[in-house]
């Protein structure tokens, strides 16, 4: 375990003194979580205040509606910070989108049968960042997954070891220019500095995931409203990210059109009676199934609830099947957990991708209590939880706000990238 600590630096009672903001904007929802550490723990936070709305204005990762967005994020921030008792001026922004691209890089560099430095350590992550090309994008995080001492794989923290080679697996997160300085700069607008930008998958799994998970490897799939996102955790790090554009939007969206209904008709379905178990029980039961007249007003009808099972399980295999065909091709082994709160779903995936499956929770839900201790602030109660994990970032872009001021905050994020390749 010496290993992991060494790997993995805690930053507990750095931010005792205020409190931290977290801001989740999804395609379905956006939520505020105001916490401050108690200092016992990485994962103790003290609840102050939470917010959450209807998304407006975002859809499929991008902005649709800059005053539609910003509106929306200022009522979560306000209901938050009334609550708190507190006025918040920055946030740990969440970003997420079908466009978001993760690679996986090996880099190598010899050592000379001498020990491994810190700085030959920043020279093979440097040579590994020097294969991705930044044109157009922002680089926001490069995680190393594993290091090679010689023959020796999985390598946590090579410093101190003596090598003739030291090899680095190396994943790099980036996202495209204008989508970051569009959402920066939405998030400014509502009179809120972006402390740090975290892949909300990253932090989904973070929120969700116990430490042994994170150590010994796991993945979080969070279904969304409009994307499925993916994330692996490997040798205690954040080591892959991927985006499905698909998620409980298009299962609605199946509904309404298989039954004739409204679109919130076909959501509340989806809520109360939503399983995607055909075999599960209570499938003859009927239910209630608004339907459109000729009229166009809703009639009440009924139906077999298995009937409902029967549009949405093709949608949820499919779903399935996509994550399990890109983490096939992301190259990075898995150890699957994570799961949606639609009944029957988590049959599904352990059918599918051939794997153990639990439903993912807040694991600060104590802290969170019974409200905010649901897979709703999953995401939220990550990006609290993030900074305090203490994960390696190879071009420290969770901080490049602070150490670049207005010029990171306008989409300079990959600042960082630049002095590692000119300084090493």
């Amino acid at each position: 375990m010496a290993n992991v600590q060494a790997r993995r630096k805690p930053l507990v009672g750095s931010r005792t003194s205020s409190p931290v903001a977290a801001l989740d904007i999804g395609c379905s929802k956006i939520t505020c979580l105001i916490g401050r550490n108690d200092g016992t723990g990485p994962r103790n936070f003290q609840i102050l205040g939470a917010g959450r709305q209807q998304s407006r204005g975002f859809s499929g990762g991008t902005i649709t509606d800059m005053q539609g967005l910003e509106r929306s994020i200022r009522l979560a921030v306000e209901d938050a910070e009334r609550e708190a008792g507190e006025q918040i001026n920055q946030v740990m922004l969440g970003i997420t989108g079908p466009k978001l691209n993760c690679q996986l890089v090996t880099a190598t560099t010899e050592i000379g049968a001498r020990e491994v430095t810190p700085k030959d350590i920043r020279r093979v992550q440097a040579q590994a960042m020097a294969q991705i090309s930044t044109k157009g994008s922002d680089v926001l995080a490069a995680w190393p997954v594993a290091y090679r001492v010689d023959a020796q794989e999985g390598v946590r923290e090579p410093a101190g070891m003596y090598a003739d080679t030291l090899g680095l697996m190396l994943s790099v997160v980036t996202a495209p220019k204008a989508i970051v300085r569009n959402l920066v700069e939405c998030v400014g607008r509502a009179h809120l500095s972006v402390d740090a930008l975290i892949p909300s998958s990253i932090a989904s799994g973070a929120g969700t995931l116990i430490d042994d998970e994170i150590e010994n490897g796991a993945i979080c799939i969070d279904m969304g409203a409009g994307v499925t996102a993916v994330s692996v955790y490997l040798n205690g790090s954040p080591a892959w990210l991927g985006l499905i554009p698909a998620g409980g939007t298009h299962v609605t969206s199946d509904i309404a059109q298989g039954i004739g209904t409204t679109f919130a008709a076909a959501e509340r379905l989806k809520s109360v009676y939503g399983t995607a178990n055909l075999e599960g029980p209570g499938l003859a039961e009927r239910i209630e199934a608004p339907r459109l007249g000729d009229d166009g007003r809703l009639q009440a009808t009924r139906m077999e609830r298995g009937k409902l099972a029967e549009i949405i399980a093709p949608r949820v295999e499919e779903i399935f099947e996509y994550v399990q065909q890109t983490l096939q091709a992301s190259g990075v082994r898995k150890v699957l957990r994570g799961a949606s709160q639609l009944p029957g779903v988590r049959d599904v995936a352990m059918r599918i991708l051939e794997a153990q499956v639990r439903l993912g929770r807040p694991t600060n839900a104590e802290f969170l209590g019974e409200t905010l201790g649901t897979p709703a602030f999953s995401t939220a109660s990550g990006l609290l939880l993030y900074p305090e994990l203490g994960f390696a970032d190879a071009v420290r872009a969770g901080i490049a706000s602070k150490e670049y001021g207005a010029e990171a905050r306008s989409g300079a994020v990959n600042k960082a990238f630049h002095w590692l390749k000119e300084n090493f």
